[in-house]
């Protein structure tokens, strides 16, 4: 379902269109990721877990997924999704990776390189619970990964080397009560244009999810529940869709899930020519 608002702070409404739902434009059926491999961190449940079915059904030959908890069933799922999508089954790796220990992270990328022996696009999905932690899992744990994993993605010639950071759109604000998670998502959002600078060959951007109920959001409190009405699917074939090709025009900016994907197509040169979806201080 899309709903037409007026513009509001934070960039929440910069497409005309805002979506909470997911749609025919984005559907993982249309694309084709043949051949793509592709890791998704955080992939128990939630947000992760819709990444990795979306993939399924997008084609991609390839999908480690990662997570502190188990991951018993989630390989017969994506085997399921991708052949109900009329996809060869993908090769599945499941991984039980701490984030926040580099040592257990650099061990999975070795089984990644030696199970796929490439990897085109790597997603990053974490669900922290309390302060310290929150630093742990957003910010070191995202160093980490992108640490660990970026020899295998840049040597993987023919391959998309995307890094997708999910970030929030609280990294835009501040609220009471969000003094550990929002500063972790500003960082994740700074860490990734530094990504694209330090490794122009790689592409790298932030993404916000949405507003989606997860464990970490149902503590948020009560005046916030309004906000939380969007679906794990949104985010997920959104993820799928811009990660589908390059997008060179998005290095090291912000996208959200919610903005309606053919309209923020419709403002690429207007992003371009003015340096848009970028952290920075507004001066005057």
């Amino acid at each position: 379902m899309a709903a037409e608002n007026k513009l509001s702070p934070a960039g929440l409404d910069f497409t005309p269109t805002i979506r909470h739902d997911t749609y025919e434009y984005i559907k993982p059926e249309k694309l084709d990721l043949t051949n793509c491999a592709v890791l998704i961190t955080g992939a128990s449940k939630g947000i992760g877990r819709e990444t990795a079915l979306s993939y399924a059904r997008a084609g991609a030959s390839s999908i480690a997924i990662a997570a502190r908890s188990p991951l018993d069933t989630l390989k017969d799922e994506l085997e399921a999704a991708s052949r109900a999508a009329g996809r060869q089954p993908p090769r599945v790796l499941p991984l039980q990776v701490d984030v926040t220990d580099l040592s257990n992270v650099e061990k999975a990328a070795k089984e990644v390189g030696s199970a796929f022996g490439r990897l085109d696009i790597k997603m990053l999905d974490a669900d922290p619970a309390e302060w310290k932690r929150s630093y742990e899992v957003n910010v070191f744990g995202v160093f980490h990964v992108a640490r660990a994993f970026m020899p295998l993605l840049l040597k993987t010639t023919d391959g998309l080397k995307q890094v997708l950071n999910l970030s929030s759109v609280g990294a835009h604000f501040t609220m009471p009560g969000g003094s550990a998670y929002q500063p972790t998502k500003l960082a994740v959002l700074r860490f990734s244009a530094f990504i694209g600078l330090e490794y122009p060959e790689l592409l790298s951007y932030a993404i916000h999810p949405g507003g989606v109920q997860t464990e970490l959001s149902s503590n948020m409190g009560k005046q916030y529940e309004h906000l939380l009405i969007d679906t794990p699917q949104l985010s997920a074939d959104s993820i799928v869709w811009l990660s589908a090709e390059r997008r060179e025009w998005l290095q090291g900016r912000y996208v959200s899930v919610t903005w309606d994907m053919a309209e923020l197509l419709e403002k690429r040169e207007k992003i371009e020519d003015e340096d848009l979806l970028k952290v920075r201080m507004a001066v005057a």
